[in-house]
């Protein structure tokens, strides 16, 4: 797939529309099931138990007392936030390709305008 300023600005104003369209429309009427529903259908002999909050990084709590004016809910939800972004950040890192995978691009050089 060619990627053109089009594409990419259809891509980045579509998700809000597309997001929100999938709360107006209910799940139902279009034959998703949640995935809450689905995981209590594949196990409903155990319980639904809470999610913990994993503990913040030592990033996560430098970077929520560096500002002096924020409250304690921002603080929370910057540690919050920031933790959640390193977890995903493993994740991805993780991730292992083997040297057979094709780079995702190919570099083009543009002609200089002199």
């Amino acid at each position: 797939m060619k990627l053109s300023r089009r594409s990419i600005n259809r891509l980045i104003f579509g998700a809000p529309v597309a997001a929100a369209a999938a709360a107006v429309v209910p799940a139902a009427l279009v034959g998703i099931r949640p995935a809450a529903a689905q995981a209590a259908a594949q196990t409903p002999a155990e319980e639904a138990k809470p999610a913990t909050a994993p503990e913040p990084s030592p990033l996560a709590r430098f970077l929520s007392k560096q500002e002096a004016d924020l409250s304690s809910e921002e603080r929370a939800r910057i540690r919050r936030k920031v933790t959640d972004l390193e977890q995903s950040l493993s994740e991805i890192r993780a991730f292992k390709l083997d040297n057979d995978v094709p780079p995702s691009g190919t570099f083009r050089a543009l002609r200089a305008g002199r």
